[in-house]
């Protein structure tokens, strides 16, 4: 089934501005696979990962994840598309300042159906020593790694990161690819990246590549790095 975009538009407004993010998109992204979706700042990445997420809704064309439609979907329908097939990791992590580790990962987990074992999760990020620390007791790539955790207890089938990577230093962004790497081969999970980082692209099974809000290219990687193999730029 995979994500099927078609010619997806999406325009924001400021007073008579208008800034179209989309403009007629168009793709398809295939189920079980690491896809990374590259191109500058105001390229349109972050909408189309949030038109895909459900956080924006699309102005015209159609988007399909899975079984789900989006153009017909109500907003309620929405939250529940959200809260039981995706999980998000943001650049920022978002984390809950005043919970500890294994509490934030528990808020994940109480939003799904079907949620995957907390501490064999904080186990495979390598986390579950740090179960009791809180999230200003953590470096940047822990704190990310609980963020991964907490989007993958969900038991997501789409996980959806925002520049993943984009505040870390090369050794401790490629443990995060590693890491969504064995997700991706581990749970089938289609895992969507979006970054700046064109070495990413070298890990990834598709590459997107976007301009001023279009879908520049769309092509099958045949030989996808091992994450520690990437450029990283």
């Amino acid at each position: 089934m995979g994500i099927e975009l078609t010619n997806v538009n999406k325009v924001y407004k400021s007073g008579e501005v208008e800034v179209h993010a989309l403009r007629n998109a168009s793709l398809h992204i295939p189920d079980n696979k690491i896809v990374a979706i590259l191109g500058p700042s105001g390229s349109g990445k972050s909408t189309l990962l949030n038109v895909i997420g459900g956080i924006d809704r699309h102005d015209s064309g159609t988007i399909s994840v899975g079984d789900y439609m989006l153009d017909e979907m109500k907003d309620k329908q929405v939250t529940e598309y959200r809260r039981h097939a995706l999980g998000f990791i943001f650049q920022q992590y978002n984390l809950i300042p005043t919970l500890t580790v294994s509490e934030n990962v528990e808020v994940g987990s109480q939003l799904s159906k079907n949620p995957l074992d907390q501490k064999d999760i904080l186990e495979k990020v390598g986390m579950w020593d740090k179960k009791d620390k809180f999230p200003f007791q953590l470096s940047g790539g822990e704190q990310q790694r609980v963020a991964i955790a907490r989007a993958l207890v969900k038991n997501p089938a789409y996980l959806l990161c925002d520049e993943p990577t984009g505040a870390l230093d090369e050794e401790t962004g490629k443990k995060i690819l590693t890491l969504l790497k064995y997700v991706n081969e581990t749970y089938g999970t289609t895992v969507c990246i979006i970054t700046h980082n064109n070495g990413i692209g070298e890990m990834a099974h598709t590459v997107i590549r976007m301009k001023s809000g279009e879908i520049m290219d769309n092509y099958f990687n045949e030989q996808p790095l091992a994450p520690e193999k990437v450029s990283w730029v």
